[in-house]
């Protein structure tokens, strides 16, 4: 029934269409056809070519300052400069001073005695002298050489000790050595020293003594000899307490 419809209704419209034709040839006015609805849209067409470019635009405004960029990694070393001019001379510094208890440089006394083969049995045999200057150091003092006792039918034996200034040591104690024997016909002699350190000596010339004589607490005194066919030394120092 749509489709008988819809076969008179275009029927109609081509007869108004018709009578269009004929007014527009006759100059009479003809059945006027109706206006049709609009077509479906066609299939959209191929892309069109790429346009002109444009006119560049003008520039913009400076942005803001970014953050800090990290440390690089150090450059090499640049090559060594010129030397320069020699600096002015700067002012004389204040004087030091030197500790009370500070000796300028080692005091030192050395003496020997070549073979001095002493066959006394009692008195000095070496003497040794040394400036000393403080009257709150120590002296040290080492004699070496080769000593001898031999007895003379009994026991017997030999005292060698060290004497400042004639006087021997009393702070901390005498400087000394014995020899005893009691064996006839024995005659050795033998590598010995003799040192010791002595306080309390006043300062100024100091004369070191060693001396020979009889044993403590008081043996008969035998055959002594001091420095046979050998260097005898002494070797006197100050030093800091």
């Amino acid at each position: 029934m749509a489709k008988l419809l819809c076969s008179h209704i275009s029927l109609v419209c081509l007869l108004f269409c018709l009578s269009d034709v004929v007014t527009q040839l006759t100059g009479e006015t003809a059945l006027q056809c109706p206006t049709g609805r609009d077509g479906r849209d066609g299939q959209p067409g191929p892309p069109g070519l790429n346009g002109r470019d444009g006119i560049p635009g003008a520039a913009g405004r400076d942005g803001k300052d970014g953050a800090p960029g990290r440390d690089g990694a150090p450059g090499l070393n640049g090559e060594k400069g010129d030397t320069g001019d020699t600096g002015l001379q700067g002012a004389a510094g204040i004087p030091g001073t030197c500790p009370p208890c500070q000796l300028p440089k080692r005091n030192i006394t050395h003496c020997t005695w070549d073979a001095s083969n002493d066959d006394r049995d009692s008195g000095v045999i070496h003497q040794c002298s040394l400036i000393k200057q403080r009257g709150q150091t120590a002296i040290l003092v080492r004699w070496t050489g080769n000593l001898r006792t031999r007895t003379t039918g009994a026991n017997t034996c030999s005292r060698w000790w060290i004497t400042f200034n004639g006087v021997e040591c009393v702070d901390p104690a005498k400087i000394d050595v014995q020899m005893y024997t009691n064996t006839a016909g024995h005659n050795f002699h033998v590598p010995s020293i003799v040192e010791g350190i002595c306080y309390n000596i006043e300062e100024g010339s100091v004369n070191v003594q060693l001396n020979v004589g009889d044993c403590r607490p008081g043996d008969e005194h035998g055959d002594a000899y001091t420095g046979w066919n050998s260097v005898s030394r002494m070797i006197i120092e100050e030093i800091e307490l």
